[in-house]
């Protein structure tokens, strides 16, 4: 039975990781909450979740365990999980193990933590004595280890078994002896090259060392620092990074994360800051997503150039979840605001806008941008026949909706941050005192979003909230008086007074329709964004005969946040995120004149 971590230094290390302040050899500027004290409220966010949460519980344990047990000589009872993982479930069951354990930590779900539980200590009895759990007595391929380390942290972590601890210190100690430690980089010539993904080892041993204290982890995480890729972030303006793969090369930037909260070496937190600066300059398109054929591009109009080719723009499961984890990792060590913003368009236009996972694995995989026509379909445009499932996407699912909870606040000892806009509720503790503050919004499709605080006594705090910096004009009121405080786009707009039991935060972020260009050299190939949601249109090429005639020629429509053009029989603009499965639409636009 799921229970209370007793070990001391556990109960330390939980401590420290849910308080701003010091991490390892590191002085966080602000905590996130860690699955701890945040509930989602009704939205279409919530309901996302509490699917995902359903579809994955409702997995037989046999089925997940087949391959496994198969692969040891036991009993195998169930059906084998066919697709991508057919002869077992190597690459994703430790997520699932991760993404149940977050689940249940963040709404006291006890039920499916002990599923996760369960699966662990089913899948224990297919470790060899000596520690083997792989494929190979050799293996090359770093990925799986990886992700097992997650899965066993978290069931400690988050769902409070330790008996996950003893695994995790077995499987490295294998790991250590038998991993390759080639480490071979990836390279634009070779992109497969670095395909083990040793590179984002470092940030789950890192993880496991601020969990148990083991000097062990760290000492292996050592072992694969990706400097070849990280030090070009410091040393070029514009990095040699073209080709290589996508998902995994900003993944890896999370263990140059990690390697600064246990080494507080500044170095390594330049390499995410400089990472994120050119990422967001050169490779981001305006959903957030990034990645066409799942490669990074060069800075040359190359993404710009990838509409016209390329169906598969946005590997958007996975991409997603490296990106709010980035992000928030951002967040913690700098302070800034700026971060969320791209934590918000991935939220709403990227794991926010998948389909649903299907009864036999099929995963929504990739987000099509592509000029000339679009669909939403699990897999790709280009192997509309191929097996698309259980794949690694289908891993990171329960993991990246499981996140909802631990990217919406964040706090620090003067008080709360909003980063998020979603129905929600939050409780902590304030110098001594409980608040619980409820967010009600129908955010983004209002503009408007209000906080109430729930408090025993008056007590002084800041409450903080992210300024978009796409927004003009936000304003802010408490109990309908309007506040004179300073709101900047991309800062934090600061509250600071006593509050009173029942006090009102009301909140307006006007919207406004832009285009936003895919890249510099393609100024006249823009995707239309209302506020952070970008919006495709269902029927006929749209052709915008003049930038400065945007707000007359599209107007809004009878629903939030749909619009029309003059010719409101060649079909609306709405967001993304309501698009359904086949459903033909298109995203960017060349425009005219």
């Amino acid at each position: 039975m799921a229970g209370t971590v007793v070990a001391p230094y556990l109960l330390n290390v939980t401590e420290r990781s849910t308080d701003a302040g010091t991490a390892g050899g590191t002085k966080t500027q602000l905590a996130p909450f860690d699955y701890h004290g945040v509930r989602l409220l009704e939205s279409p966010w919530q309901k996302q979740y509490q699917e995902t949460r359903d579809f994955y519980y409702k997995i037989p344990d046999d089925n997940a365990l087949k391959g496994f047990r198969e692969r040891a000589g036991l009993p195998a009872p169930g059906v084998k999980l066919e697709g991508w993982y057919g002869n077992d479930a190597f690459n994703v069951f430790p997520q699932w193990l991760s993404g149940m354990a977050r689940m249940s930590a963040a709404t006291g779900d006890q039920a499916v933590g002990e599923k996760a539980h369960n699966l662990m200590l089913e899948w224990a009895k297919t470790i060899e004595p000596d520690g083997y759990f792989y494929y190979s007595r050799k293996p090359t391929f770093h990925y799986t280890y990886d992700k097992t380390v997650c899965g066993l942290v978290d069931l400690c972590k988050y769902a409070g078994y330790q008996d996950a601890l003893p695994l995790l210190e077995k499987i490295t100690d294998w790991a250590i002896k038998n991993l390759s430690r080639t480490r071979q980089p990836a390279t634009s010539g070779d992109p497969s090259s670095g395909m083990s993904e040793w590179y984002t080892l470092s940030e789950n041993l890192y993880r496991a060392y601020q969990l148990t204290g083991n000097p062990k982890y760290k000492e292996f995480g050592d072992v694969w620092p990706y400097t070849s890729y990280w030090s070009k972030f410091t040393t070029q303006t514009d990095p040699d990074i073209h080709d290589l793969h996508a998902y995994s090369h900003v993944n890896t930037l999370s263990s140059a994360a990690m390697a600064y909260a246990v080494t507080g070496d500044s170095q390594f937190l330049k390499v995410i800051i400089n990472a994120y600066d050119y990422f967001e300059r050169t490779q981001f398109y305006a959903t957030g997503g990034y990645g066409p054929s799942e490669k990074l591009m060069l800075p040359d109009g190359s993404l710009g150039k990838s509409l016209e080719i390329d169906s598969n723009n946005f590997e958007t499961i996975c991409g997603s979840w490296a990106g709010f984890k980035l992000g928030r990792y951002l967040m913690m060590f700098t302070g800034e605001a700026r971060y969320g913003d791209w934590i918000e368009k991935l939220l709403y236009n990227g794991i926010g806008a998948a389909l649903p996972m299907l009864p036999d694995g099929r995963t929504f995989y990739y987000s099509d941008y592509r000029l000339g026509g679009c669909r939403k379909i699990y897999g790709a445009i280009h192997d509309i026949g191929g097996d698309w499932r259980w794949p690694c996407c289908s891993g990171t699912f329960p993991q990246v909706v499981a996140d909802y909870h631990n990217i919406i606040y964040f706090k620090a000892p003067d008080g709360l941050y909003v980063n998020m806009f979603l129905p929600s509720e939050v409780t902590w503790t304030q110098a001594g005192t409980e608040v619980k503050v409820t967010q009600q919004t129908g955010y983004p499709e209002s503009d408007t979003t209000n906080l109430t605080v729930q408090i025993n006594k008056p007590t002084p705090f800041s409450l903080k909230f992210r300024v978009p910096a796409w927004s003009r004009g936000t304003t802010v009121k408490v109990n309908d008086t309007k506040l004179d405080v300073t709101i900047a786009a991309g800062t934090w707009a600061t509250v600071q007074r006593t509050w009173n039991p029942g006090d009102r935060v009301t909140i307006q972020i006007p919207m406004e329709m832009t285009m936003v260009p895919v890249d510099r050299q393609h100024p006249n190939r823009v995707a239309f964004r209302y506020g952070p949601v970008v919006l495709v249109r269902t029927e006929e090429s749209l052709e915008v005969p003049n930038r400065t005639e945007l707000s007359r020629w599209i107007t809004p429509a009878s629903q939030s946040l749909e619009f029309h053009t003059l010719e409101e029989s060649k079909g609306n603009l709405l967001p993304f995120y309501r698009v359904a499965r086949g459903q033909p639409y298109r995203m960017y636009f060349d425009l005219k004149g």
